[in-house]
């Protein structure tokens, strides 16, 4: 496979799913609902793109980055589930008052 098309496809889809995977598992921190519904679409769009990209040829330049967002966003959507199911912080009786 030519090497600047590999290259083009990394910086066009590898590196910005990684980002937006690592930004969205990080929202998923402060905002469990939020983030893991943009982790969890994350995932479901790119997981199309691993696929496609393995048949193509371009899954040895993008593999590492594609895989890398696919684990976060999967960190994400983990988060986000783990902190709506369990609060990290319980009620005390000062906000029950209100």
């Amino acid at each position: 496979m030519n090497t600047d098309a590999t290259s083009l496809f990394v910086l066009l889809f590898g590196v910005p799913a990684l980002l937006f995977a690592i930004v969205f598992a990080a929202v998923a921190l402060k905002a469990p609902r939020g983030g893991s519904a943009l982790s969890g679409m994350l995932f479901a769009s790119v997981m199309p793109v691993v696929f496609w990209a393995r048949s193509a040829g371009y899954f040895s330049g993008a593999g590492m980055f594609l895989l890398s967002s696919l684990v976060i966003s999967g960190c994400g959507v983990a988060i986000g589930v783990f902190k709506l199911v369990w609060p990290s912080t319980p009620a005390t009786k000062k906000d029950e008052i209100r």
